[in-house]
């Protein structure tokens, strides 16, 4: 897979495949959230008393993981809803949640972090 990235100061980050990418993402991708995203995640899940999310990142800006790489975040401290996408913020990065592994996967209610 060939990836094309965009200047770390921009948040237009990745062009991959569109078969490799989940269309969530890649709709996500598309909407200036005007915040710094460092990155997307898709199928994310979590347990009750989980304070941190477990999902496959996307268009990691500060270019830690490639696209598709399973990954557990930090430990979550404020979640917010903005332009209908739940965003979840650690101590240094700002994560999209684009889409939930299941239902019931986010153990009930994001009030319970």
């Amino acid at each position: 897979m060939v990836k094309r990235r965009a200047p770390l100061s921009t948040s237009k980050i990745v062009n991959v495949s569109p078969s490799a990418m989940p269309s969530t993402v890649a709709k996500a991708m598309q909407i200036d959230f005007n915040l710094e995203v460092t990155a997307y995640l898709s199928s994310v899940e979590y347990g009750p008393h989980e304070l941190f999310l477990r999902g496959v990142v996307f268009g990691d800006r500060e270019r830690r993981f490639d696209d598709g790489d399973p990954i557990r975040t930090s430990n979550i401290v404020t979640y917010e809803e903005l332009l209908g996408y739940v965003i979840a913020r650690t101590l240094n990065s700002t994560y999209v949640v684009c889409d939930w592994a299941a239902d019931g996967a986010r153990g009930g209610s994001k009030a319970q972090h």
